[in-house]
């Protein structure tokens, strides 16, 4: 099990395989059971009392009850678990934790938005079915199987195999009916590297997990090296495996730069026995301590030029922690909207059942004290539309970062 940093507020917003999957009450029972003792054991935030989770999830005992499959039962359990009011600790049904580890989803592949006539298209997987009948963002679904639709969850209603659409096209405003069929897809996205102007990179990282090769990283930061300025595009990473961003770091900056501290149970237990004082809170503990993480050296030389980061809303956890470090250890400015504010580093822990429970083992304070759980980071240049587009030309973003170099 490797270390993550990864939020539960940035889920991958497509149907996938969870739907309709029975649960007995023995199951229910058994989940919940190794879920309790999974926390109890191993989960850990400062000031954080675990030990409420059997009150938490007894005042959801009707729901519990009553939920008949996977995907009802780890809604109501997640409900619980909110109650918590920190990120990065879930229960996982088993068909979404295999598409964790497998970077492979079943489903429609595409996400939608309620609007004045039906289901904008908001979201299409590369290699999904969606993707390959000729839809496009922008799309407004009309009617499923016939019927007006306004509910997201109508196309993949019952988890159908199939589901027959009417579509108003947004190049033309021309109708058309197309039939979406359920097929594995991948949800992998690498990194890439652009020019959106003369002398200007773009390094484009859409997760720190899923599509994260340290060798492909350093070819392409290889290639940016003769760039006078760097755009490192964070926007929508949820997040990933520490090793990763300490990384990328590790690229855009000198060895031995402080990237901040890991505020564990164990250090906490040290900092009261030393101090006399409770270990509850992370920012004390981390200034007490010190640094605990520093970039180290790579086969290649750190970036040189000039940096800017652009981060929205879905930018979280590993995408906050390098995007606050830069801010603090190399002065780089950030373009978008404020982050997710969910930085704890956790574990994906298996239960006998096949679910998954996502568990926070410590907190995260940045080199110059802050504290980024719940504590969004505030870009330096606000811009209004933060959501990646497809023309660079035209990003809102990537325009406002090119302006901030001049």
């Amino acid at each position: 099990m490797k270390h993550c940093i990864f939020t539960a507020a940035l889920l991958v917003l497509l149907p996938t395989a969870t739907f309709a999957q029975p649960l007995t009450a023995e199951a229910k029972t058994k989940t919940l059971e190794t879920l309790q003792q999974a926390i109890a054991r191993r989960a850990f935030v400062p000031g954080v009392d675990f030990s409420k989770l059997p009150t938490a999830l007894e005042k959801r005992r009707p729901e519990l009850d009553k939920a008949e499959d996977m995907r009802a039962f780890s809604n109501t359990v997640n409900l619980a678990l909110r109650d918590f009011g920190i990120s990065h600790i879930r229960l996982m049904t088993p068909a979404s934790a295999q598409q964790r580890r497998t970077g492979q989803a079943i489903g429609f592949g595409l996400a939608m938005l309620p609007s004045a006539e039906g289901l904008t298209v908001s979201t299409l997987a590369p290699g999904s079915h969606a993707a390959g009948i000729g839809l496009s963002v922008g799309d407004v679904i009309l009617e499923v199987e016939g019927q007006p639709v306004t509910n997201p969850t109508s196309v993949d209603q019952d988890g159908r195999e199939t589901s027959l659409l009417t579509v108003k096209r947004k190049a033309d405003g021309v109708q058309k009916h197309v039939m979406l069929l359920r097929k594995p897809y991948s949800i992998v996205r690498k990194p890439t590297l652009t020019w959106p102007a003369p002398g200007v990179a773009r390094f484009t990282l859409p997760s720190f997990t899923a599509g994260y090769n340290q060798l492909e990283v350093e070819a392409l930061f290889a290639q940016a090296a003769k760039a006078k300025a760097l755009i490192v595009d964070l926007r929508s990473n949820g997040g990933g495996l520490v090793n990763n961003s300490a990384h990328l770091l590790s690229l855009l900056l000198p060895p031995g730069t402080p990237t901040g501290s890991s505020v564990t149970r164990e250090m906490a237990a040290e900092y009261k026995e030393k101090t006399g004082k409770e270990g509850t809170d992370p920012i004390e503990v981390a200034k007490w301590k010190g640094p605990t993480r520093k970039t180290t050296a790579r086969k290649i030389a750190p970036y040189k030029g000039k940096v800017i980061v652009l981060i929205n809303r879905g930018s979280a956890s590993a995408s906050e922690i390098v995007s606050s470090v830069l801010r603090e250890e190399r002065g780089s400015k950030l373009v978008g909207l404020p982050s997710a504010g969910a930085v704890l580093t956790s574990i994906f822990f298996p239960l006998p059942t096949g679910f998954e429970v996502q568990l926070p083992l410590s907190d995260y304070i940045t080199p110059r004290g802050v504290r980024l759980e719940k504590n969004p980071i505030k870009p330096d240049v606000e811009v209004a539309s933060a959501t990646p587009t497809k023309e660079e030309a035209t990003d809102p973003c990537v325009i406002a970062a090119l302006k901030a170099l001049k």
